[in-house]
């Protein structure tokens, strides 16, 4: 009995954070590493997902509008997705980058929005010997495609997270159930997905929806904080940089796999990330070229 009863006084019951957590999953889309970095500009940058900055060596400056945040060794800076910064790097730097989505992706701006993480946020002095100890290891086997090493990954996110997180003092948590409007949100991104080089207009989603025009928009505005005809065009730009990836496709090919010809796909591209198709392309592949 006294076993049982010293047993019992030990069993976990999961708590609120932790509950609310759990209902979702770090979906890493790139991790990088950039050791050496030396005296680099980078201008006008713009993700379509969230991105983690961890700082283990070196200093370096992330200007956002009118904020400048100083990154040191330990430092972790959280960038939403949809905004425009810069990043300036001295001698010495070393870090690693993290590009994700949470999903379920309609409630990717709920989590954002009640932690506070809908602007650029900078966390000195997080990261510890052990945390970049673990980020070298993780990035070596994936690197290497080990077996568990994504689950690895997303289990440091979780813990990351929980850190900064608590460092926030967020309000009482929102509840974990998904609204009609998340619903809603989820069937048009179905929509979406199912035909990707389709030029859709918002009224057929309407039809397709069995919503109005005005009751969708209020959904985009809620669960994506934008209007649909946006939500529509930042899913084909999501898209259409994962095709650019592959230097076997032009840019014409690109805009066609999404449905739009050429020209109006380079003035939304440039638009959503103030860099052309061809410039980014011609960015990304230099950056993996420099690794």
């Amino acid at each position: 009995m006294k076993l049982s009863s010293r047993f019992d006084s030990f069993r976990a019951d999961a708590d609120r954070l932790s509950s609310y957590l759990a209902d979702f999953r770090f979906k890493v889309d790139y991790f990088t590493h950039w050791p050496h970095q030396d005296f680099k500009t980078l201008k006008n940058l713009v993700n379509t997902r969230i991105k983690l900055v961890l700082q283990t060596r070196g200093r370096s400056e992330l200007t956002a509008s009118e904020e400048q945040f100083t990154l040191s060794p330990g430092s972790v800076a959280v960038i939403p997705p949809y905004c425009v910064y810069s990043v300036q790097t001295y001698e010495g730097v070393d870090s690693y980058e993290v590009f994700f989505n949470l999903h379920p992706f309609i409630r990717e701006h709920e989590f954002l929005q009640h932690f506070g993480f809908t602007r650029i946020l900078h966390f000195p002095d997080v990261l510890t010997s052990a945390d970049a100890a673990a980020l070298a290891a993780g990035y070596d086997d994936i690197q290497t495609a080990r077996d568990g090493c994504y689950a690895q990954l997303a289990a440091l996110l979780t813990l990351l997270f929980v850190r900064l997180i608590r460092l926030r003092n967020a309000p009482a948590l929102p509840a974990g159930s998904v609204s009609r409007e998340q619903y809603i949100i989820a069937k048009l991104f179905d929509l979406l997905e199912a035909s990707p080089g389709k030029n859709v207009r918002v009224e057929e989603l309407c039809e397709a929806l069995h919503v109005s025009q005005s009751y969708l928009y209020r959904c985009s505005r809620d669960v994506m904080n934008c209007s649909t005809s946006q939500l529509i065009i930042r899913y084909k730009m999501r898209y259409a940089q994962m095709l650019l990836r592959n230097p076997d496709l032009s840019i014409g090919e690109v805009a066609a796999a999404i449905g739009y010809d050429p020209f109006y796909f380079s003035t939304q591209f440039k638009k959503a990330f103030l860099v052309s198709p061809s410039q980014y392309r011609k960015s990304l592949l230099s950056c993996l070229k420099s690794r």
